[in-house]
């Protein structure tokens, strides 16, 4: 993990210049919408819900706003050790006059490969809507937009991922728009996959708990995109984070965890031509699990991961 994060570091060469789709500045705590797999790594009904104001002060800058549950199905009902879950993951990115709907359903199974490591698979399926608001005058002048200007349109998503975990480490890897498709709003474009691998590491000092994590998005249209973060944790209850979106931003995050509920905060401060046109972004989750790791308020504990810090 060490190294993998030194690589990632010297990666930060990289000219990123183009947002690829939503993002969250703490992917940490929206990890499933990154990953199916990361459901059913609670052991309780879990909510959470968020919005990213990104680049506030240009005209049509984008915002996304997601909401998740999360629940994980009783043992009793299965014959075999695996453990079962089901979720649902409703997204919104709006960009200037283009607004992204997503709807998905969402199915995990969990199984350990050795006294330490556990392996997760989860699906998602649902539907996107791409829609255009009605545009005023002066830019419906401009035939390509008046085609576009109030259309609606609807298309299956599919999107696989494979979570491999410990106590202390993860690994995820992830495919999302898996359903290629031609997308009409105006002019056709296309809608393609999109690759998402993250990894992060735990390590406990009294009273702290360091969370280091990574997340590397990429497709074949843009230059890819990396999110680097460190967080210290004290007593689990509150945590201090700083991340770096390479060639884009720097990011401080602040989170309280209050019992079931968790509250968190980032801001983004760019580091390119967008200077002065800051993000903030503000998450909550709810859930009663008492078992530590995700969710919990105590320590680390075997075949719990550690990807929510």
């Amino acid at each position: 993990m060490k190294k993998i994060i030194l690589i990632l570091f010297l990666l930060a060469s990289i000219n990123i210049d183009a947002q690829q789709s939503a993002q969250y500045s703490q992917y940490s705590f929206n990890n499933f919408g990154y990953n199916p797999a990361f459901l059913g790594t609670l052991k309780c009904f879990d909510f959470r819900a968020g919005t990213r104001l990104q680049w506030v002060g240009f005209e049509g800058a984008p915002r996304s706003s997601f909401a998740s549950i999360q629940w994980t199905l009783k043992k009793k009902h299965f014959r075999n050790s695996g453990k079962h879950a089901v979720g649902l993951y409703l997204e919104q990115d709006e960009v200037h006059f283009t607004t992204r709907t997503t709807v998905k359903l969402a199915y995990a199974y969990h199984t350990k490969l050795s006294s330490k490591f556990s392996m997760g698979l989860g699906i998602f399926a649902g539907i996107q809507q791409y829609q255009t608001r009605d545009l005023d005058s002066e830019n419906s002048s401009d035939p390509v937009l008046a085609n576009a200007s109030g259309s609606a349109l609807r298309y299956p998503d599919i999107m696989p991922g494979v979570l491999f975990y410990s106590k202390k480490v993860y690994w995820s890897i992830s495919i999302n728009q898996l359903y290629f498709k031609n997308i009409n709003l105006g002019i056709e474009e296309k809608q393609i996959n999109q690759y998402y691998l993250g990894g992060g590491h735990k390590s406990a000092f009294g009273n702290w708990t360091v969370f280091k994590s990574f997340l590397f998005k990429y497709n074949v249209m843009g230059p890819p995109a990396i999110d680097l973060n460190l967080a210290w944790v004290y007593r689990q209850k509150t945590t201090f984070g700083l991340g770096y979106r390479v060639g884009e931003s720097v990011i401080a995050q602040l989170k309280f965890n209050l019992g079931g509920l968790k509250i968190g905060y980032a801001f983004d401060y760019p580091l390119n031509k967008i200077n002065g046109n800051y993000g903030h972004e503000i998450m909550i989750g709810f859930n009663k699990c008492s078992d530590g790791g995700i969710g919990g308020g105590g320590g680390i504990k075997p075949h719990v991961c550690p990807a929510y810090n």
